[in-house]
Protein backbone atom coordinates (compact mmCIF):
# COMPACT_ATOMS: atom_id res chain seq x y z
CA UNK A 1 0.00 0.00 0.00
CA UNK A 2 1.35 3.23 -0.94
CA UNK A 3 1.27 6.45 0.88
CA UNK A 4 -2.36 8.13 0.63
CA UNK A 5 -1.79 11.91 2.00
CA UNK A 6 1.23 13.04 3.80
CA UNK A 7 1.19 16.54 5.60
CA UNK A 8 4.08 18.79 6.42
CA UNK A 9 1.82 21.08 9.06
CA UNK A 10 3.63 22.04 12.37
CA UNK A 11 1.97 19.49 14.10
CA UNK A 12 2.49 16.50 11.68
CA UNK A 13 6.16 17.54 11.47
CA UNK A 14 6.49 17.08 15.17
CA UNK A 15 4.40 13.91 15.83
CA UNK A 16 6.39 12.51 12.28
CA UNK A 17 9.85 13.55 14.17
CA UNK A 18 8.67 12.29 17.40
CA UNK A 19 7.56 8.52 15.97
CA UNK A 20 10.95 8.38 14.11
CA UNK A 21 12.87 9.00 17.22
CA UNK A 22 11.16 6.48 19.95
CA UNK A 23 11.17 3.79 16.93
CA UNK A 24 14.85 4.71 16.45
CA UNK A 25 15.37 3.91 19.90
CA UNK A 26 16.25 7.72 20.38
CA UNK A 27 14.12 8.18 23.49
CA UNK A 28 16.13 11.49 24.58
CA UNK A 29 15.30 12.93 21.68
CA UNK A 30 11.22 11.39 22.28
CA UNK A 31 11.79 12.76 25.35
CA UNK A 32 12.57 16.47 24.20
CA UNK A 33 8.94 16.31 22.42
CA UNK A 34 7.18 15.73 25.29
CA UNK A 35 4.97 18.56 27.70
CA UNK A 36 5.82 18.52 31.20
CA UNK A 37 2.16 17.43 31.56
CA UNK A 38 1.83 15.04 28.69
CA UNK A 39 -1.03 13.17 28.41
CA UNK A 40 -1.26 9.55 26.97
CA UNK A 41 -4.65 7.48 26.38
CA UNK A 42 -4.77 4.25 24.78
CA UNK A 43 -6.39 0.77 25.40
CA UNK A 44 -3.69 -0.49 27.62
CA UNK A 45 -3.39 2.86 29.53
CA UNK A 46 -3.80 6.22 30.64
CA UNK A 47 -0.73 7.95 31.50
CA UNK A 48 0.19 11.66 32.52
CA UNK A 49 3.64 13.61 33.07
CA UNK A 50 6.83 12.95 30.94
CA UNK A 51 7.66 10.25 33.71
CA UNK A 52 4.81 8.14 33.35
CA UNK A 53 4.94 8.44 29.48
CA UNK A 54 8.37 7.62 28.80
CA UNK A 55 9.50 5.72 32.03
CA UNK A 56 6.28 3.61 33.44
CA UNK A 57 5.47 0.19 33.28
CA UNK A 58 3.51 0.70 30.53
CA UNK A 59 5.55 3.72 29.28
CA UNK A 60 6.93 4.29 25.89
CA UNK A 61 10.42 3.48 26.68
CA UNK A 62 9.46 -0.76 27.41
CA UNK A 63 7.95 -0.87 23.74
CA UNK A 64 10.12 0.96 21.85
CA UNK A 65 13.03 -1.07 22.65
CA UNK A 66 11.32 -4.20 20.96
CA UNK A 67 10.60 -1.53 17.93
CA UNK A 68 12.61 -2.98 14.93
CA UNK A 69 14.69 0.38 14.10
CA UNK A 70 13.90 1.98 10.64
CA UNK A 71 10.59 -0.61 10.45
CA UNK A 72 8.33 2.99 10.80
CA UNK A 73 6.23 3.20 7.63
CA UNK A 74 3.68 6.23 7.49
CA UNK A 75 0.36 5.52 5.86
CA UNK A 76 -1.06 8.78 5.76
CA UNK A 77 -0.80 11.80 8.19
CA UNK A 78 -2.74 15.25 8.38
CA UNK A 79 -3.19 17.96 10.36
CA UNK A 80 -2.44 21.92 10.96
CA UNK A 81 -0.40 23.91 13.36
CA UNK A 82 -0.99 22.25 16.48
CA UNK A 83 -3.29 19.00 16.05
CA UNK A 84 -2.11 15.66 14.40
CA UNK A 85 -3.49 12.37 12.72
CA UNK A 86 -0.83 9.79 11.55
CA UNK A 87 -1.69 6.00 10.46
CA UNK A 88 1.46 4.22 10.97
CA UNK A 89 2.85 0.82 11.51
CA UNK A 90 6.23 -0.26 13.35
CA UNK A 91 7.29 -4.24 13.75
CA UNK A 92 8.71 -5.70 16.92
CA UNK A 93 11.05 -8.52 17.64
CA UNK A 94 11.75 -10.04 20.70
CA UNK A 95 10.85 -9.33 24.23
CA UNK A 96 7.25 -10.21 25.22
CA UNK A 97 5.89 -9.22 21.97
CA UNK A 98 7.95 -11.31 19.55
CA UNK A 99 7.81 -10.91 16.16
CA UNK A 100 4.84 -8.47 15.83
CA UNK A 101 2.52 -5.92 13.14
CA UNK A 102 1.66 -3.07 14.86
CA UNK A 103 -0.94 -0.58 12.57
CA UNK A 104 -1.89 1.75 14.51
CA UNK A 105 -3.63 5.48 14.10
CA UNK A 106 -2.82 8.24 16.85
CA UNK A 107 -3.51 11.51 17.15
CA UNK A 108 -1.21 14.24 19.11
CA UNK A 109 -2.56 17.76 20.17
CA UNK A 110 0.99 20.24 20.39
CA UNK A 111 0.75 22.88 23.65
CA UNK A 112 1.20 26.66 22.68
CA UNK A 113 4.90 25.67 22.66
CA UNK A 114 5.27 23.33 20.41
CA UNK A 115 5.38 20.56 22.71
CA UNK A 116 2.99 17.19 22.79
CA UNK A 117 0.68 17.81 25.45
CA UNK A 118 -1.93 14.65 24.30
CA UNK A 119 -1.31 11.96 22.83
CA UNK A 120 -3.99 8.95 21.32
CA UNK A 121 -3.65 5.65 19.98
CA UNK A 122 -5.24 2.78 18.95
CA UNK A 123 -3.42 -0.24 17.35
CA UNK A 124 -3.78 -4.05 16.43
CA UNK A 125 -1.21 -6.63 17.32
CA UNK A 126 -0.93 -8.83 14.24
CA UNK A 127 2.17 -11.93 14.60
CA UNK A 128 4.37 -11.44 11.48
CA UNK A 129 3.30 -15.77 10.66
CA UNK A 130 -0.29 -13.93 9.29
CA UNK A 131 1.25 -10.99 7.09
Amino acid sequence: MGISQISDSPAVVLARSHLDAWTNHDLDAARRNLAEDVQFYSPAANLVGIEAYMDGPRGLAQFAKQVVPGSLRIVAATGDDRNALIMYEVRTEGGPFGPRLFPSAQTWLLDESGKIKVERIISIVIPLRLV
